[in-house]
């Protein structure tokens, strides 16, 4: 089981940049939305911005290739 690290209102921020920045823009499918029409679109929004915020997170590997070692010292 996975941990979640970003909370529902970074997913959704994120969503709502994505969405005005390549897509119909955020009113469009809150709209959408609020009138009951098919949720996917949303979901959609919502699983590119996780994937988004997930890329932007530092891996265990590249912290470990940016921290300086020392040699010899033992």
């Amino acid at each position: 089981m996975t941990m979640q690290r970003f909370t529902e209102e970074e997913i959704t921020a994120r969503a709502q940049q994505l969405a005005n920045e390549q897509g119909p823009g955020w009113e469009a499918i809150t709209t959408e939305e609020q009138v009951g029409k098919d949720t996917a679109e949303l979901r959609y929004w919502r699983e590119l911005a996780l994937k988004d915020l997930e890329a932007e997170q530092l891996t265990v590997l590249e912290v470990e290739a940016s921290t300086p070692k020392t040699v010899g010292l033992e």
